[in-house]
């Protein structure tokens, strides 16, 4: 081990994609953006193909092509529309778009191949998707032209703490559809969050991301059975003893209170750990919680180990369960140090750690 290991768990991945695909009885596209949410896309995708997922849905094209590669067999879903200077790269790659510009879609009208194109609604999102009232003009034109209309979709932007507006953003959306034959279409609105309450049939597809790797963020207080799909271990790199009034790490914002011992492990903001850990951060040693002491920094972090017998070389837990399973550190605890979400823990995690797959 020189940094450390991200563990990624097959099992985990793949029984908490079963589980939301039999809460939600819709169809499961997995959200495999930004690393498949700092996992690994190759891991992500080949697994989640295990239990039966054929969709998937990346944010640029790289990363379409990069899960195109495990397979010639699956659905890729680029979730917005790309520069137009990428419109062969779509088509090589067979790359489903989602679209909502008028511009764009003469472009790929002019490109004359029939692309799979998802015609995205901005239902009070606000980020990308055409209004309401350019939606059946934009239907039209995609019928009468050589593309291919293979979904309807939006976005919800509340879905995990309003179901008001996620209600409102539904009526809004189902009234779009009711001039349509969308019988052979992928209706699809519901993230992580909607899926476990979000049960209207007309919806057949749900894009889950986050709760697929064992997280859960919605509405309804229920005792779901998602597992985390990620664990992070490094080791014990240094050891100093420090007297009491002496200062640790950048800054000088931390003064010993008592003489310490100090461990350092070789992790770091570099490596995705956030730097704003410190104060309230923890790790586990020898199943025992061990503060941060000092900033994080870019390679390293230190935390005081001087109530253990601890030697260079012991393991340290930065996010898991300890090895009696009494204590563990979930990414909330990290996000919640830090003052941000889950999705932003995820998704730093850099490429420094390599992952490793357990079961």
């Amino acid at each position: 081990m020189d940094r450390g290991y991200i563990y990624v768990n097959k099992t985990n991945l793949i029984n908490n994609i079963k589980y939301l695909k039999n809460i939600s009885n819709k169809e499961i596209c997995l959200v495999v953006k930004a690393n498949a949410y700092g996992h690994g896309i190759e891991w992500a995708v080949r697994n989640a193909m295990q239990a039966g997922v054929s969709w998937f849905a990346v944010a640029s094209i790289q990363e379409g092509i990069h899960a195109r590669k495990i397979s010639k067999n699956i659905r890729i879903l680029l979730l917005s529309e790309p520069s137009k200077d990428e419109i062969s790269s779509l088509w090589k790659n067979n790359l489903d778009i989602t679209v909502y510009n008028e511009n764009f879609i003469n472009s790929l009208i002019n490109y004359k191949k029939p692309f799979n194109v998802h015609l995205k609604v901005d239902t009070g999102m606000h980020r990308v998707g055409c209004e309401p009232v350019q939606f059946q003009t934009l239907v039209e034109k995609i019928n009468t032209s050589e593309l291919n209309l293979t979904g309807i979709c939006t976005h919800f932007p509340t879905s995990e703490t309003d179901t008001k507006h996620t209600k409102s953003a539904i009526s809004i959306f189902k009234n779009l559809l009711k001039p349509l034959d969308i019988e052979n279409l992928v209706i699809h609105v519901d993230n992580s969050a909607s899926t476990f309450y979000n049960l209207d049939s007309t919806f057949n597809l749900s894009r889950v991301g986050i709760a697929a790797y064992g997280i859960y963020k919605s509405i309804p207080n229920i005792e779901h059975e998602l597992k985390p799909t990620m664990a992070i271990k490094t080791r014990i790199s240094n050891l100093q003893f420090r007297k009491k009034g002496d200062a640790v790490s950048y800054g000088k914002i931390f003064t010993l209170m008592r003489d310490s011992i100090i461990a350092t492990a070789p992790i770091g903001y570099g490596d995705g750990y956030p730097w704003n850990s410190f104060p309230d951060g923890k790790v586990i040693v020898q199943n025992n919680f061990c503060n941060l002491v000092g900033r994080v920094t870019m390679d390293q972090i230190m935390f005081d180990v001087t109530d253990l017998s601890a030697s260079i070389g012991d393991e340290v837990i930065i996010l898991g369960s300890s090895n009696d399973d009494k204590l563990k550190i979930t990414v909330s605890d990290i996000a919640k140090w830090n003052k941000t979400i889950e999705w932003e823990i995820l998704t730093n995690m850099s490429l420094r750690l390599e992952r490793y797959e357990i079961e």
